[in-house]
């Protein structure tokens, strides 16, 4: 890799933090400085329901002023909000202010979701330029499906590291540094990836970006046994004709309205169980000398679910595979029930470690169901209907998240330390009944068990 690929790579990098570090800096500067955890997970809430919106919102805007141009004011409104987010917070804490802390928890509220809403949606343009770049004499050619896969690669990368990042921050500069951090990479790094890729084409509208690890890498996959990211460069032969894929547990027949829901409640049961993890593994850390040891265990459980998800997804979407679902389902619900009587140890570092391995251990497992439920897609959703399908995944996904994350939250902050675990065995229990109801993409009882043929492309 020569200089320039690397600026180029250190570039884009830089450009796609704004979107993982915000919940994370919420979650730290927010616990650190209020101690609450209801306001914790409200502003959280609020970050991941504006994140929800912004990048088929900023798609859809590129049709109309183009692409540069959106990435330029989302870069400006970010900063903005979240320069005020982090002034709000501290004013909240301070007794000494003429405005009340309900005027201040609400601005601060609405300054949150418009910060998730103005999220640079990096990712989403980066992708439109692997589907539509032509190589010429100083690109070299490259098939969309590596393209792709650099995406969904770099993708987990930052989802990893931000947790990381404001760990070091927050050691280093106290609880706001991740959300300030945050501000200079938007202010710096996205306006310099504009600039370099002004290209003129919009990017097409898909799902945002989900928390949950190893969702990236199970699209892309996805992507690829359905014939949709091509080992071919752009403006090359098109896409084989027609394919046939593995007889797996169900034909294409699931795809219809019933599969669609039961893709969005088991999205969403993975999503509550992931909120939980977060508000359970916050509350105990506030415990120790050193609370901001949380976002370590945040890094470690998104490389978990990371490396799960990667690991043998070659067998994607075997019969084994689906058939696994059941087992994975079983394993959450289990690791969350057994997540009530590690929240019951005496508070501390010993007890925070042990809940840390818990929580890494159910992300592993979180990985695992986040493969599956898009390798039933693979087998049982059309492709006219697959936009629809990934849309509701994700969408579901974050639903479950910011649902979790509140109810954990309010349960944290009404009831006591460990009662925010109760939200994953509700997330747990629900990914178990949806799994063992038949009802999901790629289940026998669903589509009859026929193998099928399925067109590419």
């Amino acid at each position: 890799m020569n200089r320039l690929d690397a600026y180029g790579l250190g570039v884009s990098v830089a450009a796609r933090l704004p979107g993982p570090l915000l919940p994370v800096g919420v979650l730290a500067a927010a616990a650190a400085s209020t101690g609450s955890m209801f306001t914790t997970a409200t502003l959280v809430a609020a970050a991941l329901v504006g994140m929800s919106i912004s990048a088929p919102a900023a798609a859809a805007l590129a049709e109309r002023v183009g692409p540069r141009n959106v990435q330029l004011v989302s870069a400006i409104v970010h900063v903005l909000m979240l320069v005020l987010m982090v002034t709000s917070i501290e004013r909240l804490t301070r007794q000494d202010t003429i405005t009340s802390n309900a005027v201040i928890y609400v601005l601060l509220l609405l300054f949150t979701v418009l910060a998730g809403l103005s999220t640079p949606a990096t990712a989403t343009f980066s992708r439109a330029r692997r589907w539509t770049r032509e190589p010429g004499p100083a690109t070299p050619s490259r098939s969309v499906r590596s393209g792709l896969r650099a995406e969904a690669a770099l993708d987990d990368g930052v989802l990893v590291a931000a947790p990381l990042l404001v760990a070091a921050l927050s050691f280093g500069f106290g609880p706001t540094a991740g959300l300030l951090c945050s501000a200079v990479l938007t202010a710096v790094a996205v306006p310099l990836y504009a600039v370099a890729h002004a290209d003129p084409t919009p990017a097409p509208a898909e799902a945002t970006r989900s928390a949950l690890g190893g969702v990236e890498h199970a699209q892309q996959v996805l992507l690829e046994h359905r014939g949709l990211a091509p080992d071919r460069p752009p403006g090359e032969a098109a896409f084989p004709d027609a394919f046939e894929l593995p007889a797996a547990e169900g034909a294409a027949s699931t795809g219809g309205v019933r599969g669609m829901a039961a893709g969005i409640l088991l999205a969403a049961g993975l999503g509550a169980v992931l909120g939980g993890l977060w508000i359970t593994v916050l509350d105990s850390a506030q415990a120790l000398a050193r609370p901001s040891l949380f976002t370590l265990t945040f890094g470690l459980i998104a490389a978990a679910a990371v490396l799960a998800a990667r690991a043998r997804s070659q067998a994607f979407p075997s019969p084994l595979l689906l058939r696994r679902r059941r087992l994975h389902a079983a394993a959450l619900l289990t690791l969350s029930v057994m997540l009530l009587a590690t929240v019951a140890l005496p508070s501390g570092l010993t007890g925070f470690l042990l809940l840390s391995t818990h929580s890494v251990l159910t992300a592993a497992v979180l990985g695992r169901l986040s493969i599956g439920l898009y390798a039933g897609m693979a087998v049982a959703v059309s492709a006219d209907r697959l936009p629809i399908a990934l849309s509701a995944a994700s969408g579901g996904v974050l639903l479950g998240l910011a649902l979790g994350v509140t109810l954990a939250g309010i349960a944290a902050e009404e009831l006591g330390l460990g009662f925010s675990a109760l939200v994953c065995v509700a997330g747990g229990l629900l990914a178990a009944v949806v799994v063992l109801g038949g009802q999901l993409w790629g289940s026998p009882r669903a589509s009859g068990a026929r193998p099928a043929r399925t067109p590419f492309g």
